[in-house]
């Protein structure tokens, strides 16, 4: 089955040779379609399965909404190529070939990481609440102590405020994916280690977040689920927006419910609605009844 890539370009006779001479060389592996409307391309990446964006720096901004992690900038100012996240940036009044090998080589790197994720045991728990919860962090890295017991685990935490001014975490990651020089080494400097459990701390600063999408913060995550951990325990704060993609990735989503549990039991329904979640992975976390008893029943039922 060949992958699909779309091309939209502010020269829509750029734009349809682009694609003559993509299907002419990659027929066997790619089909590239071209739009010429934002609404229609954006409309068919919802709802089909695609690999890859090809698009002119004039509309650059326009895609942000869309879930792709391979995105392709034609820009007509800067001969070097570069890549910050998941947009690579490509020199447009190039020979067409070049720019296709460019963008091959990138797909078959990415193919390559992707194989090595799904080949890895690691489970991927993201820890959410639409209402305020006290001592939620805390709660949940007592969970991830409980687990370590017999399996490696790992809390990520992304409360905006946990780590403020740290010098440690989540912010000097952003900064490496967005110089696309992350990698295991560098991820694992940002580990710590409290009362024996590892941990990554969130962002240094609240704004260090805008730096990045929601997507590209969903691509860190899965980053770091390539490493040696059976388990990665994900703090999102109240925020759904900027979990949401990492929750599409997840293996199980553990909705921590306060006391009545109204706003929890919405959401809950909000999901089943969307149906963009298999709710088999759902699981509820009451928070007003952690006695011993209960969490222990929690790991038991969850991570035995």
């Amino acid at each position: 089955m060949k992958e699909i890539i779309l091309v939209m370009d502010n020269d829509p006779t750029y734009a349809k040779k682009f694609c003559n001479q993509a299907n002419k060389l990659y027929s066997k592996k790619y089909n590239f379609l071209t739009f010429t409307s934002m609404k229609q391309m954006k409309t068919y990446a919802n709802e089909n399965k695609i690999i890859g964006i090809v698009i002119s720096d004039a509309y650059e901004e326009s895609i942000d909404d869309i879930k792709q992690k391979s995105i392709y900038v034609l820009n007509e100012k800067n001969k070097k190529t570069t890549k910050e996240g998941k947009k690579t940036y490509l020199f447009k009044l190039q020979n067409i070939n070049s720019i296709l090998s460019v963008i091959d080589a990138d797909l078959n790197n990415r193919s390559e990481k992707m194989k090595s994720k799904d080949d890895s045991s690691c489970k991927l728990y993201l820890y959410f609440s639409p209402s305020y919860i006290k001592n939620k962090y805390e709660i949940v890295k007592k969970i991830a102590k409980a687990v370590s017991k017999k399996k490696k685990t790992l809390v990520i935490d992304l409360d905006e405020f946990d780590n403020y001014k740290g010098s440690v975490g989540l912010s000097n990651i952003i900064y490496e994916y967005k110089e696309n020089t992350i990698d295991e080494e560098k991820i694992m400097h940002e580990v710590v280690c409290e009362k024996e459990q590892e941990i990554i701390k969130s962002v240094t600063y609240p704004e260090d977040y805008n730096v990045i999408s929601n997507i590209d913060l969903a691509n860190i995550i899965n980053e770091i689920t390539k490493l040696s951990y059976d388990y990665v325990f994900v703090n999102a704060d109240q925020s759904y927006n900027r979990c949401q993609y990492i929750l599409s990735d997840s293996d199980a989503l553990v909705l921590m419910r306060e006391k009545g549990g109204v706003k929890t039991d919405k959401f809950r329904t909000y999901l089943k609605s969307e149906n963009q979640f298999d709710m088999k992975k759902v699981t509820v976390l009451d928070t007003d009844k952690l006695d011993k008893a209960y969490l222990s029943a929690f790991c038991k039922e969850n991570f035995s």
